[in-house]
């Protein structure tokens, strides 16, 4: 038998979480899926009706607006990286780079995480921005003026 991961994805309001739970796992969320897929192609039925259901999981993806990052006071000692500073579509994510700065510095200086963040805003703008337009052209994916803020 093979295995293999698959993911299914729609646009914002298509699939509501049951009480608005954005983190179900296991049979649950193998049930979301299969409820979604019940009248598609019978040679796609055998990918939800025996996957493992243990493995399943539903998520509510958000994503920093393609307009790029704002600016935050910086904190000499502390940042943020990855994510937690510019959450991405999962249609481009490029990953963080977790303790480069202070790898490339030897070490903590002072107005290090500051030169970072300077430097992170510009290429986790555009990496957001990249990884909108793929989730547009993909998923058919719109974020406007409009969209919650979260």
């Amino acid at each position: 038998m093979t295995n293999f991961d698959w993911t299914l994805g729609g646009q914002p309001g298509v699939v509501s979480a049951p009480n608005d739970d954005v983190a179900i796992v296991g049979k649950r969320a193998a049930d979301m899926a299969k409820t979604l897929t019940k009248h598609w192609h019978p040679h796609l039925k055998p990918l939800f009706d025996e996957m493992d259901e243990s493995e399943a999981a539903f998520w509510k993806f958000t994503c920093s607006t393609p307009w790029g990052m704002p600016e935050w006071p910086n904190e000499p000692r502390v940042t943020v990286i990855g994510d937690a500073a510019h959450s991405m579509t999962p249609a481009g994510g490029l990953g963080a780079n977790t303790g480069r700065l202070l790898r490339e510095a030897g070490g903590y200086e002072p107005g290090i995480t500051a030169a970072y963040e300077k430097e992170m805003r510009i290429y986790g703008s555009s990496a957001v921005h990249k990884s909108y337009s793929i989730a547009v052209d993909v998923f058919g994916i719109q974020v406007d003026e409009s969209s919650p803020t979260v």
